[in-house]
């Protein structure tokens, strides 16, 4: 749907035309977005791979202003950017060092070096050069603004040393550039750029301009790449990086009672402690007749889990793009989860006979069956009587015996972001405390019944902090400890819901049930802090829902936001998620859903 001149649509007369020029063959890659609409966007090359935008419009070196014939079309432009990065890998050996030199410097040397493999390029193809010199912006020889004014005129008068600049300093880099005979080696391009920097900083008028600013002061004319190519550069580690982001780990190690007592220096440390001391034997305490170890020890936190995300833009995933981190949820006052009960009574009377209707029935019997365990009587005499009347006899009088069971586990993702702390519109209560409310009834109804079942929260602040919290896991039991913490439930931060939903789809994988579902209890869209673009979450957290459906997992959302139609169908689907209205009813709501959900 894009406009202009696809990548899709001249990728193959691309490789056709490069071979035919260059006599061998290159690789091309499209990127996301075009040059014109994107700023910074510019082809580059990358382990010997050519990456090119999808998309190019025709290029207006005048602007709206440009006459027809002026014009060059985007089909143009492809060949001129696939020609100058194929120069780059053609006539380009090993790449420069960029140890000690600074901004200026570099600057100077690319567009040297720009010049270098274009001039050779042309020896071979003379044509080129109008083609070049067609994308580059207008000659204007007026005083220089910018340092990247001077850069970009050095440019064209490199690509077109029949029309001289009239700056002093762009002859000079001219002049020099056309005195070397010898232009096999890019070494020349950091002779002359070293050169032409120094003397750059002493010119009178350079005092005048504005510092040099590599994001706003690179080259103008869009064929040219972003020279990364130019420098050697450290090979990048995925797993050195990681390993760097979470380093210094923490170092566990076995020490003996009186290196414990005598040594410690923070017996009160955290989880973040630089190191762990473990005693091989458990060591108690007189006075309390219990071990330091069931006082004040505590389960250990797990390691950060990195998943991809889904960029729609690239339609890509970026991997190992999102670390969810599991935190200790604060526990609370058991009683707040007693008193919701005590003042939910009505619903939960009525709750109770749904449940017993849901309970398993032990073994039934399925009677007119023709393939059964043993004989149905009944059926068997009306048989028979059938063939003694000489009408057709019914051929089911076998019964089975079938053993009834509920193959269902369920998981409740809480969204606890910091809008769920805004009060309930005319209400003195707050979003989480309903959410609270719903979860309790819930866990109660399933408890009663048997599914197994667990209740997990989110939030996020960024990419690399998605925090997530167990209330209860699938092999814990709803206990008084499960109610502590669903009672310091607290909201903060946003909701990155994708990361969330993929993290909750790994606790499925370890459960044998047949029928899995997963309900999400949210007050509002996908969002996070470091995400501008509206539609990036949305995607990323339909593409989450997909994968969790192709593992025979089900995912309902409950949205509690009124305006939730506009996104939350095209997200979970048109029949996984019901929009609740009234906030004061998701009490009652959620666990009549369930109990409709899993009839």
């Amino acid at each position: 749907e894009r406009k202009g001149t696809l990548f899709v649509d001249v990728q193959r007369r691309l490789n056709i035309y490069l071979r035919a020029m260059w006599g061998r063959d290159f690789f091309l890659r499209p990127t996301a977005g075009d040059y014109e609409s994107r700023e910074g966007l510019r082809p580059y090359v990358e382990r010997y791979v050519i990456h090119i935008a999808d998309a190019y419009d025709d290029h207006r070196p005048h602007g709206a202003d440009t006459p027809p014939q002026a014009v060059v079309p985007g089909s143009e432009l492809y060949r001129a950017v696939a020609n100058h990065c194929a120069a780059h890998l053609v006539f380009t050996g090993a790449p420069l060092s960029p140890q000690g030199l600074n901004g200026v410097q570099m600057a100077v040397i690319e567009v040297l070096e720009d010049a270098r493999v274009e001039t050779l390029a042309c020896r071979q193809f003379p044509n080129m050069r109008a083609a070049w010199l067609a994308l580059h912006p207008v000659p204007d020889h007026t005083e220089p603004q910018t340092v990247g004014d001077l850069l970009n005129r050095l440019a064209r008068a490199l690509l077109d040393p029949a029309t001289p600049d009239p700056h002093a300093w762009v002859r000079q880099g001219v002049a020099l550039f056309q005195a070397e005979a010898d232009l096999s080696s890019n070494q020349t391009s950091w002779n002359i750029g070293v050169a032409l920097a120094h003397s750059l900083a002493h010119i009178p008028a350079q005092s005048s301009l504005p510092e040099f600013n590599p994001r706003t002061d690179g080259l103008r004319a869009p064929y040219r790449d972003d020279n990364r190519t130019v420098w050697a550069s450290e090979v990048y580690d995925l797993a050195a990086a990681l390993e760097a982001t979470w380093a210094p780990r923490q170092v566990r190690k076995k020490v003996s009672l009186m290196e414990m007592v005598n040594e410690t220096n923070n017996e009160f440390a955290g989880d973040d402690a630089e190191e762990i001391w473990v005693l091989p034997t458990e060591f108690y305490l007189d006075q309390e007749g219990a071990s330091i170890n069931a006082l004040e020890g505590r389960e250990p936190v797990a390691d950060p889990v990195h998943y991809a995300e889904w960029d729609y833009q690239i339609q890509l995933m970026r991997p190992s793009w999102v670390t969810v981190l599991e935190r200790r949820p604060p526990p609370g006052d058991p009683a707040l989860i007693d008193k919701i009960v005590d003042d939910n009574k009505p619903v939960m009377a009525r709750l109770k006979f749904l449940i017993e209707s849901m309970m398993p029935q032990g073994v039934q019997r399925i009677r007119r069956v023709e393939d059964g365990d043993e004989l149905d009587i009944n059926a068997a005499i009306r048989a028979m009587v059938d063939l003694r009347t000489g009408q057709q006899p019914d051929s089911r009088i076998m019964m089975r015996n079938q053993r009834s069971l509920r193959d269902l586990s369920v998981l409740v993702l809480l969204d606890m972001s910091e809008s769920s702390n805004d009060k309930v519109r005319g209400q003195d209560h707050r979003i989480i405390d309903l959410a609270r409310a719903a979860t309790v009834m819930l866990a109660g109804a399933l408890d009663r019944i048997g599914d197994p079942f667990a209740v997990h929260g989110f939030c996020s602040d960024g990419r690399h902090d998605v925090h997530y919290q167990h209330f209860k896991d699938f092999d814990q039991p709803y206990n008084d400890l499960v109610k502590a913490r669903l009672a310091g439930m607290r909201g903060a931060y946003s909701t990155r819901m994708g990361a969330a939903l993929r993290h909750a789809g790994a606790a499925f994988k370890l459960q044998p049930q047949r029928r899995k579902l997963l309900f999400i209890v949210t007050d509002g869209e996908p969002a996070d802090s470091d995400v501008r673009d509206p539609q990036y979450l949305r995607h990323d957290t339909k593409r989450a829902v997909e994968e969790l459906a192709r593992e025979g997992v089900t995912t309902y959302a409950l949205s509690l936001d009124p305006h939730a139609d506009q996104y939350v169908s095209r997200i979970f689907g048109a029949r996984n998620y019901t929009v609740i209205d009234h906030l004061e009813r998701l009490p009652e709501k959620l666990p009549m859903l369930y109990m409709g959900l899993t009839r």
